[in-house]
Formats: C-alpha cells, sequence, structure tokens
C-alpha cells in the first residue's frame, strides 16, 4: 500500500522530435525545470518515492533524467526502458490483450499518465500524486492532496480529485501562453472560466468537469477502474474525468490543492498545439456522442468545443491564425493554412472508431489491472 507521486518529464532530441506530440519537451542539451521541480521536492522532505518517467522512452533521455535526479535526499526512480518491458510483461502474464500492449507507450500524454498508473498498480500504491517537472509544492500539499481520499462526500467516495495552479504573479490561472495567433478559439478563456466556477463554489470540494494533470490525486478505486485515453492528442485531464464519468465515478475539485506552476517560454510552432486540439476536440465529440453526453452537461468549456459547428470554429481561426504570419514566418503560415484544411478533411467515422478502440481498452483495462494490484498490494 502507500502513496507515490508520479511526475512525467518530456524531452526532445535529434532522433525523437517530440514537439510534434508534446507541448515543450527540453532539448536534451539543456536542463530544463525538472532539476527545480525536484530541488522543492527534497527543500519540503517529500516522504514517499517520486517516481520520473522521462518521454518519449529513449535511452539518451532517460540517461539524461538519471542524471538529474543522481545524489538526491528523497527517493527518487527513474522509469527506464528496462522497466517498460517488464511491464508488458507483467499485463500479458495478467491477461492484458496483446495486441493492445501497443498503446500501453509513452507516444502520448494519455499514455504516458497510464504507464504512470500501471506502475503504481505493479507496486501497490493506494493513491497517486502526479504533478508536472515544471512545478512547485509547499509543505502542506501532500496533507491537502491526500485529504479526503477513499473517504465518503455525501455518501460518494472521494477516489479522484484535482486543484488549481498559480502561475508566477500568484494568480491562480492556467498561462497557455496563447498570442493572437489563437483568436476566435477561446480554449484558454473558457477554461480559466470553468476554473473560476469551481473556485467560487460554496463548498471547498465539488464535482467538476475540467482537471489538471499536473495537480490530480487518484486513489486505487478509480485508476484501476478508469485509465486515461492513450487515443487522445491534448487534453488528457479533462478527458479523464468524462471516463470516470463513464465509469460511474464523480471527480472532484479541491479548492484547497495548489501548487506553482513555472513552465518554460514557448518557442513558436503555434500551428501544432492548435492542430491537436482540433484532432482532439474533433475526436471528444464523436467519444462524447459513444458515451451519451450531450453538450451541455459538459461544463463550459468543453461543450463549446463539442458542437456541430467545431469545424467552422476551426477553419475560420486557423486562416486568422496564417494571415498574422504572411510576412513574418513562412512555416507559420502554411501550418495554420493546413490546420483549417484538416479541420475538414478527416470524417467522422474515423473519430468514431478510435472512441469505440477506447471502450474496448478500457474494458481490458478493469479486467486486468485490478488483477495486477491485487497481486503485489501488501
Amino acid at each position: 500500500m502507500g502513496n507515490c507521486m508520479i511526475i512525467p518529464t518530456y524531452w526532445t532530441t535529434s532522433g525523437q522530435p517530440s514537439w510534434k506530440v508534446f507541448d515543450h519537451p527540453v532539448p536534451i542539451d539543456e536542463e530544463g525545470t525538472l532539476a527545480r521541480t525536484l530541488d522543492n521536492l527534497q527543500a519540503v522532505s517529500y516522504p514517499d518515492p517520486v517516481v520520473l518517467f522521462p518521454a518519449p522512452l529513449d535511452g539518451e533521455i532517460v540517461a539524461k533524467v538519471r542524471r538529474i535526479a543522481e545524489g538526491r535526499s528523497i527517493d527518487v526512480r527513474v522509469f527506464s526502458e528496462e522497466d517498460h518491458a517488464a511491464m508488458i510483461g507483467a499485463l500479458r502474464d495478467n491477461g492484458f490483450p496483446v495486441d493492445m500492449t501497443g498503446t500501453v507507450a509513452m507516444t502520448s500524454y494519455g499514455g504516458v499518465r497510464n504507464i504512470g498508473l500501471i506502475y503504481a498498480a505493479l507496486h501497490g500504491f493506494e493513491n497517486v500524486v502526479m504533478i508536472d517537472d515544471d512545478e512547485c509544492i509547499d509543505g502542506e500539499y501532500l496533507r491537502v492532496a491526500l485529504g479526503n481520499m477513499g473517504r465518503a462526500d455525501d455518501g460518494v467516495e472521494v477516489l479522484g480529485k484535482t486543484g488549481c495552479v498559480v502561475n508566477g504573479d500568484g494568480h491562480k490561472v492556467y498561462d497557455g501562453q496563447a498570442t493572437a495567433v489563437l483568436e476566435d478559439w477561446p480554449k484558454d478563456t473558457l477554461f480559466n472560466e470553468a476554473v473560476r466556477r469551481e473556485l467560487e463554489a460554496e463548498d471547498s470540494l465539488s464535482s467538476c468537469s475540467v482537471a489538471f494533470g499536473g495537480n490530480m490525486v487518484l486513489n486505487a478505486g478509480m485508476f484501476l477502474r478508469v485509465p486515461f485515453d492513450p487515443y487522445g492528442t491534448r487534453g488528457e485531464d479533462d478527458d479523464y474525468v468524462l471516463n470516470a464519468r463513464r465509469c460511474g465515478y464523480k471527480f472532484y475539485f479541491d479548492k484547497e490543492l495548489v501548487l506553482l506552476h513555472l513552465p518554460p517560454k514557448r518557442n513558436g510552432a503555434y500551428w501544432m498545439r492548435q492542430r491537436q486540439d482540433i484532432l482532439r476536440f474533433k475526436y471528444l465529440r464523436e467519444k462524447a456522442k459513444l458515451f451519451g453526453f450531450a453538450p451541455e452537461s459538459l461544463g463550459c468549456f468543453l461543450e463549446h468545443f463539442v458542437q456541430d459547428d467545431l469545424e467552422y470554429k476551426a477553419v475560420s481561426s486557423s486562416i486568422k491564425a496564417a494571415l498574422q504570419f504572411v510576412d513574418t514566418d513562412r512555416a507559420e503560415f502554411q501550418e495554420f493554412l493546413n490546420n483549417a484544411i484538416l479541420a475538414e478533411a478527416r470524417p467522422a467515422d474515423e473519430y468514431r472508431a478510435k472512441a469505440e478502440a477506447f471502450v474496448a481498452f478500457l474494458e481490458a483495462w478493469q479486467e486486468t489491472i485490478p488483477r495486477v494490484w491485487r497481486l503485489f498490494a501488501t
């Protein structure tokens, strides 16, 4: 039993151009923010194991993360290629479908998160605290994080919760480093509106529709039954709330669960972030339909992006963004135009097939992961 903290850490090399998948992976020849996060955890004498998940899972990247993690006075573990191979073997031995093991990979946000959850199951942990490698906590964070976990709230067990983040100026707001290129695509604005509503709720703990993946706490009662979606491109945290709902669980927002978010500066490729979001919301729209969730039941943020006019919003904002770069950055200009084309190019049945594949993955997870946990929990 016990608890662990899992921290994904994203990197990019010439052989692993992961900036095409992840928001701001650190170039392998830079130090990034991970050392600062580990320094912080050491300063607050974090008591539980801290497990780092390098993504992509590449020997050069693993070696870099190990160098940053070495010599700490806290229990820091670095997930490796060997650990991944052993994980796949354990899943196969316990009945996980062989043809689905390819989804247990660090090639998407959801895939990375799932490997963290499987690691927790393989080691019998009861609670998983998730932060990112560009965040810092205070000495009270763990107490708040574990507060109410596994306990009843109005007759319902609190098995999963999130909180908010504070930026360098002390504001409780998510800063996606948006620029004018995101005009007519109010993603950050609507997400912050959803968070504001949670912060203004009467109770300190309330059912929510959005989440911060870098500030989440999951109890085994939930993560053994609810996986992240490995088929999505972005927004695995908000999507997890929907997955939990699909499985009959409430997800909670804890107003007291706050940490400091200090992300590195985003460097260009703004088109890539929106491209992933276009794919994300087209997929989410089909997934919500499959789950039987009406748009208006998804909260003000997701509701906006799963309407029938999603393609219009995507095309309009992409063209306006392209025009802002027409004289300054040919690559951004061209790729935003490609976003507009992509928004209309892929048919709905392609996304429906992915959503159905996720349901099969969910069923396999629910069959295998509880069995794995029971074998290793002590």
